[in-house]
């Protein structure tokens, strides 16, 4: 299987009052040129989709432009993941219209993707809190998936012990994930 993992797009970055949107432009064309190239079976965007909570509508537009080509229409999915930049509300908001194209959206520690099931034969066939098992179109055997997007500062503070952060956060993802692995 051919997975092409991406991070930190950043998109909408600024230098100053310098705008980078043609540069990123260029670099997600080669992002999509590679794929196409090595036959990616999936695309992994892991955080820092955007470079702040409250991006551009240039910004949001070149993205979800960038995800829908990275998909191949429905062929591969796309599993973008919220990183600190990123605001999951806005990550998470179009993830029905999304998953139609074959893209899942992932913004919250403990999001659970819906199934579904798309005509080109790409479906996520389990899922559970920070799991996803996904079956490719061409591919007989499952994809799975152990998301963990960012969490802030608040979301922590409602989950971990105030005084040994840490160390809580971390038993938390190990107990999490080898419960989920199971």
């Amino acid at each position: 299987m051919r997975i092409l993992h991406t991070s930190d797009w950043h998109l909408g970055k600024r230098l100053e009052s310098f705008s980078r949107l043609e540069e990123q432009k260029e670099v997600l064309d080669e992002i999509c040129a590679i794929a196409d190239e090595e036959n990616a079976e999936v695309i992994v965007v892991a955080g820092d989709l955007f470079d702040t909570f409250n991006p551009s509508t240039e910004a949001v537009d070149l993205f979800y432009k960038s995800l829908k080509r990275l998909t191949n229409n429905g062929q591969r999915p796309v599993i973008a993941i919220a990183g600190n930049h990123d605001s999951p509300d806005r990550i998470e908001a179009p993830d029905p219209l999304a998953r139609e194209c074959g893209i899942i959206f992932v913004g919250f520690p403990n999001s659970e993707v819906q199934a579904f099931s798309l005509e080109s034969g790409l479906k996520i066939t389990k899922s559970a809190v920070g799991f996803m098992e996904i079956m490719l179109p061409d591919n007989p055997v499952p994809l799975r998936v152990i998301t963990t997007p960012y969490a802030n500062e608040l979301r922590l503070k409602t989950f971990l012990n105030p005084d040994k952060k840490e160390e809580a956060l971390r038993t938390i993802l190990k107990d999490s994930w080898q419960k989920t692995a199971k």
